[in-house]
């Protein structure tokens, strides 16, 4: 019996699955027949849905070559079958051939368009998608925000939010995009003013724009400034959402207010891993070590298991705390217990945790046992813990260790002469002052900072370009007085 060949149209089809069976069907239209094609080349206007639907299959496998011989075979593709085989060729990263077949279009909807657009703005092509952009005859929100996105991925921010203030009518995902272009440049106080701006005309935020304005409201770490957030975010009824709990924990944190941090944490519904690694790596670095360690074993308790991010929290606590024999327990634990591989990152914390209790031979043999080559980072925190304890060799074969890869560190420079003037050898310290002038090594400027009714006040060393400079020094001359006064009466 004969497959019925003159039958055209959809007829043809059906006419093959009722022959052969709907699980072989698809493999009888493969391109790859000739069978396949007749069929499409007589498939009649109102079947091109299905064909449409073969494209985004083939596709979605990867197979855009077979999707495209689809496409070319079929006698009327509309303008949506144009969209998916541009989609399907955006979507394998064939950006060429979706700009050619982009150019063939003789009718392009504002899909056409914003697919191109943000293909290019994925691809960090911000020029191209702005020409693009520039003749696009209707464009619409999707479109306005597609290229200010991609302008503010390649750091022009200004340009994004002109463009942004020439918009039609900005949507709260435009918005959106905006806020955290300004975040993702590091501009905190802005990030902030444009979501105080959005909320002012009435856009409502959407969980992005909030992700955003918490993470800059951490960057300023303004505890002030983060519990207004907060309030804000409570009031448009945000405070399940996981992914924005997990951003107001770690702005709680770094704002200094672990209580609130706490808070957040027992009032989410669903937290995740995410959730738990904030607090214990929150903890850690800010030197609470036994509360990172009982967050850790509560994490367990709630059937997540650690990471590579929760123990390197926990070994920042123990670091802090010098708890040496925890932290070794949990450093070999990571293998053993987990099946995690400790990174370099891992291996610097060991360091650091014996280095600062003064294991300082220990410290250097888990440098020398290691498997890959060590950085600065580990010298310099071997010669840290030389510094502390006074040991001169270790820490001169350190600093030689770094300078040998990176001769203008001023760090290695700087510890190497507080060791010499420990033990008094000034001509050594005046030697090394020789030697870092020379080398032009210079110490990067630091900087403290205080937050006074909701204002930022920033201060360097020997500072006196703040407007109550002399107040201050004034207020400190008193206080170093009084300390004077009272140790002289304590001793008598």
């Amino acid at each position: 019996m004969g497959i019925p060949w003159r039958i055209t149209g959809i007829k043809t089809v059906y006419g093959i699955v009722k022959f052969t069976g709907r699980r072989n069907t698809m493999s009888l239209l493969h391109p790859q027949n000739g069978l396949g094609a007749y069929a499409l080349f007589h498939m009649r206007k109102e079947d091109v849905l299905m064909l449409t639907k073969r494209i985004s299959d083939y596709s979605l496998k990867g197979e855009v070559d077979y999707a495209r011989t689809i496409f070319e075979e079929m006698s009327h593709p509309d303008t949506v079958s144009w969209n998916v085989m541009i989609r399907g060729y955006v979507e394998n990263h064939r950006i060429g051939d979706a700009r050619e077949l982009f150019d063939k279009m003789s009718v392009r909807s504002s899909v056409s368009w914003n697919t191109m657009i943000m293909a290019y703005a994925k691809e960090g092509k911000a020029h191209i998608a702005m020409k693009l952009f520039l003749v696009m005859p209707n464009k619409d929100v999707v479109s306005w925000t597609a290229i200010i996105t991609a302008l503010s991925r390649r750091s022009h921010i200004e340009d994004a939010w002109r463009l942004f203030k020439l918009m039609p009518e900005p949507s709260s995902v435009s918005w959106a995009s905006i806020i955290s272009g300004f975040q993702q440049n590091g501009l905190a106080a802005e990030t902030l003013c444009r979501f105080k701006e959005m909320l002012s005309v009435g856009v409502q935020p959407t969980s992005h724009s909030f992700t955003s304005a918490l993470t800059a409201s951490a960057d300023l770490a303004m505890l002030s400034l983060s519990q207004q957030l907060y309030s804000q975010l409570l009031k448009r009824g945000f405070e399940s959402n996981t992914h924005i709990g997990n951003s107001a924990i770690s702005m709680f944190i770094k704002s200094g207010s672990f209580r609130n941090a706490r808070r957040v944490l027992e009032d989410l519904p669903q937290p995740d891993i995410v959730t738990w690694n904030a607090m214990v790596v929150g903890y850690g670095q800010n030197g609470y070590g036994i509360e990172a360690i009982m967050s850790f074993h509560q994490m367990q308790k709630a059937k997540f298991l650690p990471d590579r991010v929760s123990f390197l929290g926990l070994l920042h606590g123990c670091s802090h705390c010098g708890y040496v024999e925890k932290g070794k327990q949990y450093f070999h634990s990571m293998e053993s217990n987990y099946g995690i591989s400790p990174g370099p990152e891992h291996y610097a914390c060991m360091v650091d945790l014996l280095s600062r209790a003064g294991f300082l031979k220990e410290a250097h043999k888990l440098i020398k046992e290691m498997t890959f080559e060590p950085t600065c980072i580990f010298w310099r925190t071997l010669l840290n813990g030389c510094r502390i304890w006074g040991d001169l060799e270790l820490g001169f074969y350190a600093a030689n260790r770094i300078l040998e890869l990176d001769p203008y560190n001023s760090s290695a420079c700087l510890m190497v002469i507080d060791i010499y003037a420990s033990v008094g050898r000034w001509k050594e310290v005046l030697e090394m002052r020789r030697q870092m002038r020379k080398r032009e090594a210079r110490k990067e400027l630091g900087c403290s900072w205080i937050e006074i009714k909701g204002r930022i006040h920033l201060f360097t060393t020997r500072d006196d370009t703040h407007p109550e400079a002399d107040h201050i020094y004034l207020t400190l001359l008193l206080l170093s007085c009084d300390i004077a006064h009272n140790a002289h009466i304590i001793r008598n």
